[in-house]
């Protein structure tokens, strides 16, 4: 089963997300806060998704250490609003996926196949 890390804070999107994946056959575990996401993923951790409008996950050093952790995973995030320098700053840091926030629920199936 693929397994899924959310570091979502917004409980109501974060559920949301929560439902479309688990009704495509996903376990999904909640990041409970920074540090407890972080020593959560393993190599069984396939896709890890974060809401790049909060500050702490938008930063190029914490895209770039998770990446550093687990380079097989996919890494997705959602903005509200996507700017080019935030966009080209966390691709090169290592975020394969950004998605405008108001399309992000839409396309997890794509995410995960």
């Amino acid at each position: 089963m693929i397994e899924v890390l959310l570091f979502v804070k917004k409980f109501q999107l974060g559920t949301k997300i929560s439902e479309v994946l688990t009704d495509l056959n996903v376990s999904v575990k909640f990041a409970d806060g920074e540090r407890f996401g972080l020593s959560a993923i393993d190599e069984n951790i396939k896709l890890v998704i974060l809401d790049l409008d909060d500050s702490v996950f938008q930063t190029v050093a914490f895209v770039s250490g998770l990446r550093n952790i687990n380079k097989n995973m996919k890494i997705a995030g959602y903005m509200k609003i996507i700017h080019k320098e935030t966009y080209d700053r966390l691709k090169a840091a290592g975020c394969d996926i950004i998605l405008p926030k108001s399309s992000f629920v839409k396309n997890i199936h794509t995410l995960i196949s």
